[in-house]
């Protein structure tokens, strides 16, 4: 307990109980300083209690609030019970019998367990245990033997690391949100509630938030973290705070010495672990943020005897919350908070080794995603990469760090089109292989391959001069790994860079006949898609020249291909090239039809940068059928989903169909205002809408109710309808959020209630409804 903690005096004895009791509490912690945040987790252990389950054990991460959310959901229970009673098992030993005995004011004689069931008996009581983590399995034995033998007893139990009881259910408490912070959120708002114990005079501003969202991103959203650093104001200013942030457990010492430090409750946890548990602990702060449990476990090896006990290890882990688990998208992933990782770090014993093999580790996932790519792990793989891509980024600067700039530049390399191209971030790509190359000087094989594949993504993405730099040097290691001895290589490299000047060459004709080359010498093995999409180059470019049956011929073999494997991706990526090449032609039967086919065969891929594609293709069909507001709400679709790739337009053609002439031609047609609306609409859309807006017009054609407009405006309160005319003109949560200073749950609770009130089922149909009530001018 910190200098914030009071304890509430004892109340009196019930005669003939054994037992001090009373209608309220005995002993609870009384904290001086407000609780922010937590009502959904105190309101569902209130509502676990109340129901079938008398035992919730609170679990979490050292510095997380458990036991701050267990005594605010006691309290809310008081009413319900005869009394609350509370055990601070920490530094009390291995007897918990005892403990509870000497807080209920029982004589324990012999028997201290005996004592407590004797003087609870049948009395409806609520036990919290807290700081169970000394004595896991001596509270699981007490409370387990209450629970049978004392049939009003109730308990909150918090621990890091749950008791086995089987009666429980779990409730794990994680850290407050740490991204798209605004004034609002909890973390910023626990920041300066503390922040003004120490500096009366502090606020968060216009001036400090930017500083105050950094801190609070820094700790991801760690509550003991957060309030240290708020005390740290007493000696620094704020923007020195967040300077010196990342270095956690030096910079958040407490101000006062009685109060408990982050690193002192990070000891703790290590101090319970095996030797295993923490060479895998420190092994695991190699990784960045948001690894799957394939890789946890695959660190985990280097210090475990076997893939059995890494797995082991890292499930113990999990289970002590010095692992931190939570949902991506419906992918679990799991990190050590900074915290923990920094203190992990610290213990190293073997930092390189365990670097060194966090690199191997992600060159055999991505060797993997590169093999099966062409297959029906696609998604999956998809998927996967997506979760892992600032792992990749860390095993590039790992790899550069330990000067390994052969394996820096196989990283970026063997991840190239799955993890960066594949989402328009081609730029990063090159970012990252310069980096590479800066760490040394590569062999003359990951020379070659590097500098091509940069010369390439120059050439696509509108860098001629840095591309023909790129090819140059790409050449010159590709002589000296033909003077050597191994041809095999020499034959890769020589592939790679006529793939990349292929790229950056301007002439059509000369451009089409080194993918002509390239697809003889690689025969099969041109088909690796993992490895190099040469057949869909081959297509666009005979697209491109016109010789439109020759490249259907390619696209058909690639469909074919792809069906017999259970691609996706490809054979969507092949009806988008067709479709590109059509739209150019002013074919516009044959483009629609593949544009949507390939919508069809894209949901649910988690290819966004696709989707848009086919949305673009499909405004240019809208265009030329005289549609502008179906054109100009697909094109807002397709910005969206550029939007949320956070990509950028490559020039290789006829891939990415140049949307600037439609668009010019839609909003003429349109007008401006009517064009802007029609967009923002198109922009609200998710991507399943935006297909089915493509596909069906289902969106659209949904959001008739037959309630009145002026019965259904006058339902909405003010900010229920100022939150429905933002999400009308294309603002996410986020936006919103921002813009009314409120946090993005209180946005997300309005367009909720709008919803329900209007009778409506998505934020598209909100967006339009609000259109059709605001009056045209």
């Amino acid at each position: 307990m910190d200098q914030t903690t009071v304890r509430a005096g004892a109340p009196p004895r019930l005669t003939g109980v054994g037992m001090q009791t009373s209608n309220s509490t005995h002993g609870l912690p009384v904290r001086l300083d407000p609780m922010v945040g937590r009502r959904e987790e105190v309101s569902l252990i209130r509502r676990l209690l109340q129901t079938s389950n008398r035992l919730v054990t609170v679990t979490g991460t050292a510095g997380v609030g458990k036991s701050r959310v267990a005594i605010a959901a006691a309290e809310s229970l008081r009413r319900s019970v005869s009394g609350v009673w509370y055990v601070d098992v920490r530094g009390r030993g291995q007897d918990v019998a005892l403990a509870v005995a000497q807080e209920l004011k029982v004589d324990p004689g012999d028997d201290a367990l005996g004592a407590v069931i004797a003087a609870i008996g049948d009395e409806d009581a609520l036990l919290l245990i807290d700081d169970a983590d000394e004595a896991v399995a001596e509270t699981s034995a007490v409370i387990d033997a209450l629970l049978l033998t004392c049939p009003g007893v109730r308990a909150i139990v918090t621990s890091r690391e749950p008791p086995s009881s089987t009666a429980q259910a779990l409730v794990a408490i994680g850290p407050f949100a740490h991204h798209d912070l605004t004034v609002s959120s909890d973390a910023v708002r626990l920041f300066a509630d503390r922040a003004a114990s120490g500096d009366a005079l502090f606020s968060v501003d216009g001036s400090t938030l930017p500083e105050v969202v950094a801190i609070c991103e820094a700790t991801y959203g760690v509550p003991l973290a957060i309030e240290l650093a708020a005390a740290q104001l007493q000696f620094m200013d704020v923007r020195t705070l967040a300077s010196r942030i990342s270095h956690q457990l030096d910079t958040l010492e407490p101000a006062a010495a009685e109060s408990r430090s982050l690193r002192a409750a990070v000891e703790d946890s290590w101090d319970r672990c095996t030797e295993t548990e923490r060479r895998v602990w420190s092994d695991l702060a190699v990784l960045a943020p948001g690894w799957d449990l394939d890789l946890g476990e695959a660190m985990a090896a280097l210090s475990a005897a076997t893939p059995r006990d890494a797995s082991a290890a890292l499930k113990q882990l999990i289970r002590r919350s010095v692992i931190h688990r939570r949902r991506v998208e419906g992918d679990v992933r799991y990190e050590l908070l900074p915290a923990l990782r920094e203190f992990g770090a610290e213990r190293a014993t073997h930092p390189q080794d365990a670097q060194g093999h966090f690199v191997s580790c992600m060159l055999l996932r991505l060797h993997d995603a590169e093999d099966n790519w062409f297959s029906g792990r696609q998604r999956e793989i998809l998927q996967r990469l997506r979760g892992d891509i600032a792992n990749i980024r860390r095993a590039v600067s790992t790899a550069a760090a330990l000067g390994d700039a052969d394996r820096a530049v196989e990283v970026a390399v063997t991840a190239w089109r799955q993890a960066w191209m594949l989402h328009g971030s081609g730029d990063e790509v090159a970012t990252w292989l310069g980096i590479a190359f800066a760490s040394g000087r590569p062999s003359p094989f990951w020379a070659a391959q590097g500098h091509a594949l940069r010369a390439a993504v120059f050439g696509q993405t509108g860098k001629p001069g840095l591309a023909r730099s790129e090819l140059g040097i790409a050449r010159a290691a590709l002589e000296e790994v033909a003077n050597g001895d191994d041809a095999e290589a020499a034959q890769d490299c020589a592939v790679s860079v006529r793939s990349a000047a292929e790229v950056v060459d301007t002439d059509d004709r000369r451009a089409l006949e080194l993918l002509r080359i390239l697809m003889d010498e690689l025969g099969e093995d041109a088909y690796r898609f993992g490895r190099t999409n040469t057949p869909q180059r081959l297509a666009a470019r005979l697209h491109a020249l016109g010789e439109r049956a020759q490249g259907s011929r390619v696209d058909d073999d690639i469909t074919e291909r792809a069906l017999l494997v259970g691609d996706r991706f490809e054979r969507s990526f092949a009806l988008t090239t067709r479709a590109s090449a059509c739209a150019a032609a002013r074919e516009y039967e044959t483009t629609e039809a593949d544009a949507r086919e390939a919508l069809v065969v894209k949901r649910g891929l988690g290819n966004g940068l696709g989707v848009a594609q086919a949305l673009e293709l499909l405004a240019d069909v809208a265009r030329e059928h005289a549609d502008p507001a179906r054109g100009a709400t697909l094109l807002g679709a397709a910005a969206a989903r550029w939007r949320d790739a956070g990509a950028i337009r490559a020039n290789y053609p006829p891939y990415f169909y140049d949307r600037a002439a439609t668009e010019r031609t839609l909003r003429h047609r349109l007008g401006s205002e009517a064009f802007d609306r029609a967009f923002a609409y198109g922009a609200a859309l998710s991507e399943d809408e935006s297909i089915d807006f493509a596909l069906h017009g289902m969106v659209e054609a949904r959001t008739r109710t037959g309630i009145p407009a002026s019965a259904r405006t006058s339902e909405l309160t003010p900010r229920e309808a100022q939150v429905a005319a933002l999400v009308a003109d294309g603002a996410s949560n986020k936006e919103i959020a921002r813009q009314l200073f409120v946090s993005i749950r209180t946005v997300e609770t309005h367009v909720q209630n709008a919803l329900v009130k209007l009778g409506l089922r998505s934020r598209t149909e909100l967006a339009l409804w609000h259109r059709e009530q605001t009056p045209q001018g």
